[in-house]
């Protein structure tokens, strides 16, 4: 997708599989010096075109994923897990038996191993698809987080949909090479913690999950929950 002049301010939009105008770019942090942005949005919005696979019509334009995730999570209010704490590195969110493409290291990962940290370190999952143009701009944002990670910030993506030479070639546009890319066919990891669309953000640390952004969330914010 062409990049368009950023200006001070700007928020940039993350498209999910309907054609749509983009309203907001994801700018490299490499490139925040030369265009003086202060800060980077990760908004939700329209992803790829109406060509793209599975596309589907939905609020704000999200791509559904294809089961119904907030139970099997056990994250609705009022709603109590059965998912024993000792399932994952995420209290009440069930990983057994979750395996996963790494595109960065090569092989096949358990997605608990991938998401589990030391005591204290903040993990930030990523929730992508290999059609979704919005989140190859996003990629390298995150490709520099990882590089010069806030409080020992570790950024572990989550893909699905697609086939895999796709998710490949995703991860060779993004030259992504500081971070574990994980991806696989299904959305189990998604339904797992009750993610319904690409793109989202969620932060983990010490068993919990501190924070969640459905569409995305600033540099900025990003970095305050790192630290918190």
């Amino acid at each position: 997708m062409p990049a368009l002049p950023a200006r001070p301010g700007a928020w940039l939009t993350l498209h999910v599989r309907v054609q749509a105008p983009p309203t907001v770019r994801f700018t490299s942090a490499r490139r925040l010096a030369a265009v003086g942005i202060a800060s980077i949005g990760l908004l939700a919005a329209a992803c790829g075109g109406a060509g793209d696979p599975g596309s589907a019509s939905g609020a704000a334009g999200s791509t559904p994923a294809p089961t119904e995730p907030s139970d099997a999570a056990g994250i609705d209010a009022g709603v109590p897990s059965t998912v024993p704490a000792t399932s994952g590195p995420v209290d009440g969110v069930d990983l057994t038996d979750i395996r996963m493409e790494d595109l960065t290291a090569g092989g096949e990962v358990a997605l608990a191993d991938a998401l589990s940290a030391p005591p204290g370190t903040p993990v930030l999952a990523f929730f992508w698809a290999p059609f979704c143009s919005t989140c190859r701009s996003e990629a390298p944002v995150l490709e520099d987080l990882a590089q010069q990670p806030p409080n020992g910030l570790r950024v572990v993506g989550v893909g699905a949909l697609d086939d895999l030479g796709a998710a490949r070639e995703f991860r060779t546009d993004t030259a992504v090479r500081s971070f574990p890319l994980l991806w696989a066919e299904d959305t189990d990891a998604w339904n797992a913690f009750g993610v319904p669309a690409q793109p989202y953000l969620l932060m983990i640390r010490d068993g919990q999950v501190v924070e969640r952004w459905p569409g995305g969330a600033s540099v900025e914010e990003i970095t305050a929950a790192a630290s918190a």
